[in-house]
């Protein structure tokens, strides 16, 4: 019953009252709302500019998380908290029952982000003389890793064709065999911003060059709550040989639109890497916030039901885009992402310069992140959220037709 006690929780957590139990498909966005709320994926541009830039869904929260964050700002629970550990057992009950996947809570450390714990990784498992290795095109704050932590990067970029991206594991081999100081591997998986996803195989190859080479698998799991039918996540931790090597970081706020209050985890295959982990300075390494874990928790307790359903609705979104851009638009290259709701665009054939989002907004009136920010293969791409209401898109497709389409 929604607003009651999630089930299986440590601690008792009370709820102000019952609110609706809105699902994604019932969602409509009130842009005024949400730009006085000062949701910054509405408010970064000007209000005729249509958002479709960060990462992050316009779906908003299952109920019971609604209510949870309301009963703490109303009882002026603000202080030191002891929810971490609450929140790292809920996870670990979420991930065995949606990806079969049962890491032990005691090889689980909370992180205030996903970025966070894969610079601490960074700094855990490798020395200032060694390189880590990145896929490009790739999550941008990623591009900062090196210059922060001092560390040369070497670069495994992925391949496109006319059946999209792809993983050259040949390439990957070849890397390892010809750099020894290479200490360090970044997957980001599903792939952000092409939405791919690794196969059991793919990772059991990976996991085989990262053991043979001595080389420590980081993985960002963020997405992996979204992939889409006819794509599978398999959790890299789970792969055979994966324990003495990986540490997997995710988090809920992609699923439930939560990054505002900041709440991740990194898991670890076994005590030496957790211990590792753990010598990174505690002044660099802080918990998440309560309301972080609070939401987490309400979240990952109650969330199946909601989670399927948003996942029918960005499936339905990610085939809509494609359609109406293949029929209206055919010089836009966009290939059907495996997961998350994020498409890339290629927009080569419209010469948008350097500075493709710039171009675009200008263009269209849509904001949309800009491609080369992702490292290589991302010249005259852009990213686009479709992670809204069948309107919005709807809309934001319109924009691009009127603005692009023209001879």
């Amino acid at each position: 019953m929604i607003g009651m006690q999630c089930p299986g929780t440590a601690y008792d957590r009370p709820m102000v009252r019952s609110l609706p139990a809105t699902l994604p498909s019932e969602v409509r966005v009130d842009r005024a709302a949400r730009r006085a709320a000062g949701v910054v994926k509405w408010t970064r541009y000007d209000a005729d500019v249509l958002p479709a830039w960060v990462a992050e869904h316009d779906f908003g929260q299952p109920p019971a998380v609604r209510e949870r964050l309301r009963y703490l700002v109303e009882a002026s629970a603000h202080g030191y908290h002891d929810a971490a550990e609450p929140m790292v057992e809920a996870f670990c009950r979420w991930v065995s029952r949606r990806h079969d996947w049962s890491p032990e809570a005691g090889l689980v450390r909370p992180t205030t982000n996903v970025v966070q714990g894969v610079w601490a990784s960074v700094q855990a498992f490798t020395r200032p003389d060694q390189k880590i290795v990145l896929s490009d095109p790739v999550y941008y704050p990623f591009q900062n890793l090196g210059p922060t932590t001092g560390r040369e990067v070497a670069r495994w970029n992925l391949v496109h064709d006319d059946s999209g991206w792809h993983y050259d594991l040949d390439a990957l081999q070849a890397l390892l065999e010809g750099d020894p100081s290479i200490g360090l591997l970044l997957l980001c998986n599903p792939q952000n911003p092409t939405g791919r996803v690794f196969d059991a195989d793919q990772l059991t190859r990976i996991v085989e060059l990262a053991l043979e080479h001595d080389t420590t698998i980081v993985s960002d799991e963020i997405h992996y709550d979204l992939v889409h039918p006819g794509a599978e996540h398999v959790p890299t931790l789970i792969i055979p040989g994966a324990s003495t090597c990986t540490i997997a970081v995710t988090s809920g706020i992609k699923t439930f639109a939560i990054g505002g209050v900041r709440c991740a985890v990194a898991v670890f295959g076994d005590e030496r890497l957790r211990d590792r982990f753990d010598t990174v300075p505690e002044h660099l390494l802080t918990v998440p916030n309560r309301l972080g874990c609070e939401a987490s928790i309400a979240a990952w307790d109650t969330g199946d039901a909601w989670v399927d359903e948003l996942k029918a609705v960005l499936d339905a979104n990610r085939h809509h885009l494609l359609e109406r851009l293949g029929a209206e638009l055919p010089d836009v290259g966009i290939h059907l992402p495996d997961a998350t709701f994020l498409a890339w665009l290629d927009l080569s054939a419209f010469e948008p310069g350097d500075r493709p989002s710039t171009w675009l907004r200008a263009q269209a009136g849509v904001a949309c992140e800009s491609g080369p920010k992702y490292g290589s293969g991302g010249e005259g791409h852009v990213r686009l959220n479709f992670g809204t209401t069948p309107e919005v898109l709807d809309e934001i497709i319109d924009r691009l037709v009127a603005g692009l389409g023209h001879d």
